[in-house]
C-alpha cells in the first residue's frame, strides 16, 4: 500500500510540474518546454498504465480526485494557450491580407 502511495505522489508532483512549466510558457519558450511537457504527460500516462495493472481499480479511485483536478487543471491550460495562438494566429492572417489588398489598391492605381 506504501508503493502506491508513492507511485501516486509521484504522479502528482508530474502533474504540478507540468501545470508549472505550462503556467510559464511564453512565446520565447515554448519550443523549449513544450517537449518537457509532453515528456511529463507520457511519463504520468505510463506510471498510470502500470498502476491499473497492478492495482485494482477501487484503490486506485480513492486517489483520483486530486489527480483528476489537476489534469482537468492543465487540460483547461492547454485549451488557453490553444485559444491564444489561435487568435494570434487569425491576427497575422488578417494583417497579411491587409497589406495585400494594399498591394493590389497600390497596383490598380498606376
Amino acid at each position: 500500500m506504501e508503493n502506491l502511495v508513492n507511485e501516486i505522489n509521484k504522479i502528482e508532483l508530474l502533474l504540478k510540474s507540468a501545470y508549472s512549466d505550462l503556467d510559464d510558457i511564453s512565446k520565447e519558450s515554448f519550443n523549449e518546454k513544450m517537449p518537457r511537457i509532453r515528456g511529463k504527460l507520457s511519463l504520468i500516462v505510463s506510471k498510470r498504465n502500470e498502476l491499473l495493472i497492478k492495482y485494482k481499480r477501487e484503490k486506485l479511485l480513492k486517489y483520483d480526485e486530486s489527480l483528476f483536478t489537476l489534469s482537468k487543471q492543465i487540460q483547461k491550460k492547454f485549451d488557453n494557450i490553444i485559444e491564444y495562438y489561435s487568435a494570434e494566429k487569425l491576427e497575422i492572417a488578417q494583417k497579411i491580407l491587409q497589406i495585400e489588398n494594399r498591394k493590389k489598391l497600390a497596383y490598380y492605381l498606376r
